[in-house]
């Protein structure tokens, strides 16, 4: 069994990734780039192969868009994203998914921000029955956003071919059992081979096993739990309620650096 421990470490990021603005593409000197993504002179960025390439590094960035601008009513104090919990994995093995309940691992996480049972009692089951390669784990909150600036925080992953697919999730802290997370978001392509830079947006998810509509801990529980669905804020009341339409609260940003 491999276990992948990273220590994240806290950043702003000061830019963002833009489509086309109608001009050609040009590397850091001003001249135009190749086909091959290089500018052909000194110190020119060589991309990194991908197609059949065995291993890849990910650096993770997670942003966190939850703050009292945009969620004014009840926004708590402590707001942030509690420890993030996952696996690199293969298409054998789903962690959670949409319209299905919540595994007990998924539940405590999205109730308590804890991930040691999903990370003990299914992802270490996995890794042994060769449905997953790693575990991941962050132990470290991610602030609110303040001041139209998201909090955030950078990780890096390891990647294998044989498990293409990366599961994470994050509560949304403090609430009943609200969270945030990919669910098999792939990495590897057969076609394109690794692929170099992936950005996610993170709709607001309900574990479906708690019933208070406000950011606090705990609450009644429903049971059985129901299934995983979205919920979002209401601006003219400040409650959470469930809702077919994801209101994004986040994003996660996937950088090959090997």
């Amino acid at each position: 069994m491999r276990t992948i421990l990273f220590l994240a470490s806290t950043c702003l990021l000061l830019s963002a990734c833009g489509g086309s603005s109608g001009t050609p593409a040009t590397s850091g000197g001003g001249g135009p780039l190749l086909e091959d993504g290089s500018d052909n002179q000194p110190g020119g960025e060589i991309p990194l192969p991908a197609l059949g390439v065995e291993q890849a590094r990910y650096r993770v960035t997670i942003e966190n868009d939850w703050g009292v601008d945009d969620f004014p009513q009840g926004f708590p104090d402590d707001a942030h994203l509690s420890l993030i919990g996952g696996a690199t994995h293969n298409e054998a093995v789903s962690f959670w998914e949409i319209g299905e309940p919540a595994s007990r691992g998924i539940e405590d996480m999205a109730e308590t921000g804890m991930i040691d049972i999903l990370l003990g009692d299914e992802v270490v089951p996995a890794i042994e029955n060769g449905s997953a390669d790693s575990q991941v784990a962050v132990r470290e909150y991610t602030g609110s956003k303040v001041d139209g600036v998201p909090g955030s925080k950078v990780f890096e992953i390891a990647m294998n071919r044989a498990y293409p697919l990366v599961t994470l999730v994050t509560m949304l802290g403090p609430s009943p059992d609200w969270f945030v997370g990919v669910s098999g978001e792939r990495l590897y392509d057969e076609v394109a081979g690794w692929l170099p830079d992936v950005n996610v947006a993170l709709p607001l998810m309900d574990g479906g096993t708690k019933t208070d509509i406000t950011p606090v801990m705990g609450g009644p529980d429903i049971i059985p739990g129901e299934a995983i669905g979205y919920v979002a804020y209401q601006p003219a009341t400040g409650v959470y309620l469930p809702s077919e339409v994801a209101q994004i609260v986040g994003r996660l940003r996937f950088e090959r650096i090997e």
